[in-house]
């Protein structure tokens, strides 16, 4: 009877075993794996709830608008030397009138 009672009670200890690491298992989930965030809600929170998304509008707009400054600096920057290549012309035929003047004068 001694056997039947040893095979019983390691049947019993083997049953207490399994029936312990299901329980550990089972706490070990609720307590870690239930609560981990899978990768598509890491690259939400990522798109929605960062500073930089969230200033992320901003910087563009920004950024549009420089690059209007930039393109209205530009032209105004080509029509200023326009106007200068026009005063160089307008002042050299100025200088030939006042030279042509200044022979007519000496002339006289």
């Amino acid at each position: 009877m001694d056997e039947k009672y040893s095979v019983l009670e390691s049947s019993a200890n083997l049953f207490v075993q399994i029936f312990g690491l299901v329980g550990a298992f089972f706490a070990f989930w609720t307590m870690f794996v239930r609560n981990l965030v899978s990768r598509q809600e890491v690259c939400d929170m990522i798109k929605t709830q960062t500073p930089y998304s969230q200033d992320r509008t901003f910087i563009m707009e920004r950024l549009n608008d420089n690059k209007e400054t930039m393109a209205s600096l530009f032209e105004a920057l080509n029509k200023n030397t326009e106007v200068m290549s026009e005063l160089k012309v307008q002042i050299s035929v100025l200088s030939k009138t006042l030279e042509t003047l200044e022979n007519r004068i000496e002339r006289s």
